[in-house]
């Protein structure tokens, strides 16, 4: 018969036994928590500390690129106002937009360059023709407003509704370089609201495109205009290529 006082210890043995891994238990997801809020608490002082422009401060912004219009003072000046924060809290959105404002800026790279340094990297516009009598455009049909004198130069003018530049602007373009062959220099291009194309060149001649068949027209014209030109005692003013069997000429006195 099984003693009665071996059975009582065994039982108040498992009974111990589970206390102490329910305690065991408790202790570790008790550590584990500790643990949690140590991490969440480093986390949320580290976010805290990063924060702070005195850590970590932004001492050094390198502006690279080659100005030839471009203020690099007025650059500095429109970046140096919206820079707040420290090398990792600076927006680097806003600094590019800062300097996007700038009329002779073209495209901007901004970048951190580890520790302490903001390094920016500025394309300046490269004007390729006026556009309308206050602006410039440039060779991807991008307009902007420089200071008046900028306007001075012997830049060929380009013309047409607004929302048309690159359109004009790759227009201008391949004309140019089939124009090149007869000698011939584009001072102005423009197009009118109907989508009507008139060309003017240096050497003081007119040509009159139309809207329809444009490139055609360019074609003939190409073909045409060496045979206009060994007319003797006469200089060819303008050229009419807006008829479907012919051209209209008007003559001019040789010099």
């Amino acid at each position: 018969m099984a003693d009665p006082r071996k059975t009582r210890r065994s039982v108040d043995t498992a009974a111990g036994d589970g206390v102490r891994n329910k305690l065991r238990r408790w202790l570790h997801w008790l550590g584990a928590l500790a643990l949690l809020l140590l991490f969440a608490g480093g986390g949320v002082w580290g976010v805290i500390t990063l924060r702070d422009p005195a850590v970590l401060p932004l001492k050094i912004v390198r502006i690279d690129g080659e100005f030839k219009n471009l203020d690099r003072r007025a650059l500095e000046q429109a970046v140096g106002g919206v820079m707040e924060g420290n090398f990792f809290t600076v927006d680097l959105d806003v600094v590019r937009a800062a300097a996007l404002r700038l009329p002779w800026v073209d495209q901007v790279t901004v970048r951190r360059i580890w520790p302490d340094t903001l390094n920016m990297w500025v394309e300046e516009q490269r004007p390729l023709a006026r556009w309308g009598d206050t602006q410039l455009v440039n060779d991807r049909g991008g307009v902007f407003t420089p200071e008046p004198t900028a306007l001075k130069g012997n830049l060929p003018a380009l013309a047409g509704p607004t929302g048309h530049a690159p359109e004009i602007v790759a227009r201008y373009q391949r004309m140019d370089n089939l124009f090149a062959i007869l000698q011939l220099e584009i001072a102005k291009l423009s197009m009118d609201g109907r989508g009507a194309w008139t060309v003017g060149f240096r050497q003081g001649i007119e040509l009159k495109l139309g809207h329809a068949d444009t490139e055609a027209r360019v074609e003939r014209f190409v073909r045409l205009y060496p045979r206009l030109e060994q007319t003797e005692n006469h200089k060819v003013k303008r050229v009419d290529m807006r008829y479907a069997n012919g051209v209209a000429v008007l003559w001019g006195e040789a010099s």
